[in-house]
């Protein structure tokens, strides 16, 4: 659980730089409103936006390695890619990429939650 909140976290994080380089207006005014409005340039908001899409990717990774069955990080990649891109491209592919990021994180969440039970039945 505590992997799935770290994902969650992460992705959320990314969802909310993702908005604010898409100039989403809530977005931009609780940054503002909080004393961080330099953040509002592109120049900050990008790289924290690819790290923070990179972190969620690793942390899938680590957690989906973790019990051997890595389609949940390779489909949360391809969600992490399509939302990279979606800032140039479209801005609905953005939404669409970290909602596949997403689903990613839950089918990893509910593959570890069987490995679980089945390690408990074994013992």
């Amino acid at each position: 659980m505590k992997e799935f909140i770290k994902q969650c976290g992460s992705t959320a994080g990314a969802a909310f730089a993702g908005a604010c380089c898409l100039g989403v207006t809530g977005a931009l005014s609780i940054l503002t409103a909080v004393g961080a409005g330099f953040l509002i340039n592109d120049a900050f908001l990008v790289p924290l936006y690819l790290g923070l899409l990179a972190l969620s990717v690793w942390l899938l990774y680590s957690s989906a390695r973790s019990h051997g069955n890595l389609m949940p990080f390779w489909t949360g990649l391809a969600g992490a890619l399509v939302a990279f891109a979606g800032l140039w491209i479209l801005p609905a592919l953005v939404y669409a990429g970290l909602a596949v990021l997403i689903a990613g994180s839950v089918w990893d969440f509910w593959n570890a939650r069987a490995a679980r039970a089945i390690s408990r039945q074994l013992h």
